[in-house]
């Protein structure tokens, strides 16, 4: 496959994405177009992102038509993208050279020291971490990952550098296409079964993707995760636990900073300072630490990189203030990740009231994942449930935001409703009073809510 991309690249200067504004998508447009590439690009949606990759020199389309679709150019593809799609069915009928996107991630990929960050949770501020700090030590480092990196202003870039920090996605299995010199996995959950269809599908698919690394010191994997430590994977273990080789001895979070003191390879390292929140960032950035060091990296250098991190579109991003209330955004969708942040989260913000918007993401784990979200949100002060976030799929019967709510109300003693998605906005103005900190929380368009409720309430 990379033999003919290579070939193909001496000729093929135009490639056309289907998709364009996902956010893995258009972290692999702005590499293209960084090394000078010719790109353009269709979408269902205007977005800042899709504005970003005008301004950089792409072709945007909206909605998808076949016209879009030239016979000159590599036709770029998601998983989430039908045969049925226009665009994609006029390229197979031309016989038009076509790439799914993680094989052009494997090519990018190919020829650099790659670093490679996978796992079930964790992954995108885990690789934006390295990102940062690699950039801030002056190695101009290329990377492709599923969030902006505030501090780098972007998700994708061509470096000069022989560092390449990816993503390596589990979802679709598509990581397995991937090799690097080095990895973080951050951990195994029960997510994405249905692709995987079982937990032991899904430890295996990492056992293989570590032995695709090719330098075991180089690879970090956290020994706190039952499953990975399940797939029984060489390298380097870290985590709080006993039996880890780089171990996490303590942490205290004041605010929105944590410390941390770590052992490794026989030395103490104390009180190393990140803004983050959290026992899941501890782990994300210990695993950053590690890493560097193993690179020959100074603790010096690498201390400071990691105290100046700025942090990850949507996670834990802050929206802004009006009267006196103060509106966060998350990612977070799975019961794992929501747990997490909201511990980290009310840990910060202590007396005030958190008010916590769910939207569920997906039919297909909303019912996986129905009794797991049973105790995710226990810290929590008053819940808002609203309607899931199909992300294309189709409904299920009897999976729905109400059935939800009834299996978090046996668990959750405080102030928990549903409330229509067409409703959110009226409603929080009302709802909210000051000295309220507000998280929306999911992977689909709650993020526009919080934006909206400040503009109501200035």
């Amino acid at each position: 496959m990379l033999e003919k991309i290579v070939k193909e690249k001496r000729t093929m200067k135009k490639y056309h994405f289907i998709g364009i504004g996902g956010i893995g998508m258009s972290a692999l447009a702005r590499i293209l177009l960084g090394q000078g590439y010719s790109v353009s690009g269709s979408d269902q949606n205007d977005s800042a992102v899709i504005q970003q990759l005008k301004e950089l020199g792409a072709k945007i389309y909206l909605k998808h038509r076949a016209t879009y679709v030239r016979k000159d150019q590599k036709v770029i593809y998601g998983s989430g993208i039908q045969e049925t799609n226009s665009e994609f069915a006029k390229a197979k009928s031309k016989q038009l050279p076509m790439l799914h996107r993680a094989d052009l991630l494997a090519h990018l990929l190919h020829g650099k020291s790659a670093l490679l960050v996978a796992g079930s949770h964790g992954k995108t501020t885990t690789s934006s971490l390295l990102a940062h700090a690699l950039k801030a030590n002056n190695t101009d480092p290329s990377f492709a990952i599923g969030g902006i990196v505030k501090s780098l202003g972007t998700n994708g870039h061509h470096g000069s550098g022989k560092y390449f920090v990816a993503e390596a996605d589990e979802s679709d299995g598509t990581f397995l296409r991937y090799g690097g010199m080095g990895a973080i996995i951050t951990n195994i959950g029960n997510d994405h079964l249905n692709f995987w269809k079982t937990p032991e599908a899904l430890i295996l698919g990492f056992k293989q993707f570590s032995k695709q690394i090719d330098r075991p010191e180089y690879l970090f994997w956290c020994r706190d995760s039952l499953l990975l430590r399940k797939a029984a994977i060489d390298g380097i273990s870290y985590g709080f636990e006993e039996g880890a080789t780089l171990r996490i001895e303590s942490f205290i979070q004041v605010g929105w900073q944590t410390k941390f003191t770590c052992h490794f390879l026989g030395k103490k390292y104390e009180d190393i300072l990140i803004p983050l929140t959290g026992r899941h960032n501890v782990l994300n950035a210990c695993a950053v630490f590690g890493l560097l060091l193993q690179l020959r990296f100074p603790e010096n250098e690498i201390r400071s990189a990691l105290q100046s991190f700025e942090g990850v579109g949507r996670r834990m991003e802050k929206k802004g203030e009006a009267s006196q209330i103060v509106f966060y955004d998350d990612y977070g969708h799975h019961p794992n990740e929501i747990a997490a942040t909201l511990l980290a989260t009310k840990t910060a913000v202590q007396s005030q009231r958190l008010v916590v918007v769910f939207q569920p993401h997906r039919y297909t784990r909303t019912k996986d994942c129905m009794q797991d979200f049973a105790n995710a949100f226990s810290k929590a002060d008053e819940l808002i449930i609203t309607d899931i976030y199909s992300a294309g799929e189709e409904p299920i019967e009897g999976i729905n935001s109400q059935a939800l709510v009834e299996v978090i109300r046996k668990n959750h003693a405080k102030s928990l409703q549903y409330v229509a998605k067409e409703d959110l906005v009226s409603f929080l103005q009302k709802f909210v009073r000051p000295n309220d900190v507000v998280l929306t929380l999911g992977a689909g368009d709650i993020t526009k809510i919080g934006p909206q409720v400040i503009e109501r309430l200035i």
